[in-house]
């Protein structure tokens, strides 16, 4: 395997590649990570022909002794309010000011690695896993699979009345302090009611991915890879 950065379609990206790869994995970061903060999952989700793909957040985030960065701006406000009340925020009403131009970027970036492999699997981590649940909603978009770890329903309004529904994963944390497991189940009912097969799974903890997930989602892109 041989590790690589590249730039497509204008988004920096970590890759991860091979010399018979049939199948790319796109997986996107959460909020103030970067393009760094996953790539070590590979190593523990890799299988025969895998590539895999990590891209940076189009947004910087500037935090001190390194540069986060985002998909979307968030109100920081808001979610600090919520998190010291303990109350949910309801993120399906919201529809952040630069997601659909995120979206239309990740899009390109999707479609170009798209036309080197036979299938495509689609995944990320709370805001990267929003993400990447809508970029699964668009036409034309054929991926395999869907692996959302510690999203939320978002935008709500942009969800089509009717999509091509593939297998997903999904998880969430019981105690999830910035997500609440509220979200997840909301979002996991509309995928659902969209013909996507999947069902959450909720582990005891927060804004994390235990080792049970990790585990869980090597089984998920197993099975992907081994259908005809």
């Amino acid at each position: 395997m041989k590790t690589g950065l590249q730039q497509i379609q204008g988004i920096e990206c970590l890759t991860v590649k091979g010399e018979a790869s049939d199948t790319a994995v796109i997986f996107l970061h959460g909020y103030g990570a970067n393009m760094h903060d996953l790539f070590p999952l590979w190593q523990m989700w890799h299988q025969d022909k895998f590539d895999w793909y990590f891209p940076n957040g189009v947004l910087g985030l500037p935090m001190g002794h390194y540069e986060g960065r985002s998909w979307f701006s968030i109100d920081i406000e808001k979610l600090e309010k919520a998190m010291r009340e303990g109350t949910y925020r309801d993120m399906g009403s919201s529809i952040p000011p630069e997601f659909d131009d995120t979206l239309k970027q990740l899009e390109f970036l999707v479609t170009e690695i798209a036309g080197k492999y036979k299938k495509v699997i689609i995944g990320g981590f709370s805001q990267g896993a929003m993400c990447a649940t809508h970029l699964a909603l668009k036409n034309g978009l054929n991926f395999s699979g869907l692996v959302l770890l510690s999203g939320s329903l978002l935008a709500r309004e942009r969800f089509p009345n009717m999509a091509r529904g593939i297998p997903f994963y999904q998880s969430h944390g019981t105690a999830d302090p910035i997500l609440p497991l509220a979200g997840a189940r909301e979002l996991e009912g509309k995928l659902n009611s969209l013909n996507f097969q999947g069902k959450l799974r909720v582990f005891n903890g927060g804004h994390e991915i235990p080792p049970s997930v990790i585990q869980e989602v090597k089984l998920f892109l197993k099975q992907i890879t081994d259908e005809a």
